[in-house]
């Protein structure tokens, strides 16, 4: 658990789909932030700079995995101050654009858990 700006940082509480931020400090400052909690108890770190103001050759893009532990002092290293709920959705489809494959990925898993189940509920007959 962290607290950045004053935003608490606690996988129990974060959404699913994660939150975007803007990096203030380090390597990538200026870049957005898109933190995920992963499986495992690692942190999904999806870093990317602003296509709409760099040119593709110049984009800063990185993306790794975190234990628990590590979070708070990556984040505090960053220096990274959350985007507003209300402009959340929208800077994660114009920088990262990766929620929409999360969800696609999870609707197909539960399609097929739901036939599983299904089918598996199902009286046999010879």
């Amino acid at each position: 658990m962290a607290e950045v700006g004053a935003v608490l940082v606690n996988r129990a509480t974060w959404p699913r789909d994660g939150r975007v931020g803007r990096i203030t400090k380090g390597e990538f400052e200026g870049a957005y932030l898109l933190l995920a909690p992963e499986v495992d108890g690692l942190w999904g770190f999806y870093i990317s700079d602003d296509l709409r103001i760099h040119k593709e050759d110049s984009l800063r893009a990185d993306d790794y995995f975190a234990i628990e532990e590590a979070m708070p002092r990556l984040l505090e290293e960053m220096g990274v101050e959350w985007v507003e709920e209300s402009e959340d959705a929208r800077i994660e489809i114009e920088i990262f654009d990766i929620r929409s494959q999360w969800h696609k990925s999870r609707r197909r898993r539960e399609r097929v858990q739901s036939l599983l189940d299904f089918l598996l509920r199902r009286p046999r007959t010879k």
